[in-house]
């Protein structure tokens, strides 16, 4: 699952996306942290997201809301999340990583980085529902 709301943004992260899991992945995107949070309540143990990845800049502070959010559900509880951001803050990046994301990705969205990271947790390759 995708969360961000920049339409370039999320052009770039299914290009790189795809380019690793193969067109055939299906990414769901929600492109508000409140729509993102209505579809976080509604996954189950056999339909979930294989990976979340976040955009933290959410309007209304809304990719820290997500990313609490998703960890509160016990079917999410142990989903990666990879944060994507233009943010460097040390703040924000500790706070990423407290509300349990499994990695800080800088934007744009690099093809390199994302296959490193998903390599590390296991998820490189094959069709993954995101």
């Amino acid at each position: 699952m995708l969360v961000e709301d920049n339409s370039e943004h999320v052009f770039i992260a299914l290009t790189v996306i795809r380019q690793i899991l193969g067109d055939t992945s299906e990414v769901i995107v929600a492109e508000t942290a409140d729509e993102a949070l209505e579809l976080l309540s509604q996954f189950t143990e056999h339909d979930r997201p294989d990976l979340l990845l976040v955009d933290l800049r959410l309007p209304r502070n809304g990719g820290f809301s997500v990313l609490s959010a998703a960890r509160s559900y016990e079917t999410l509880a142990h989903t990666p999340m990879f944060v994507i951001t233009s943010s460097m803050y040390d703040r924000d990046i500790a706070q990423s990583y407290e509300l349990g994301a499994s990695a800080v990705l800088c934007k744009p969205l690099s093809r390199a980085r994302l296959k490193e990271e998903l390599a590390r947790i296991g998820l490189s390759g094959g069709m993954l529902p995101l």
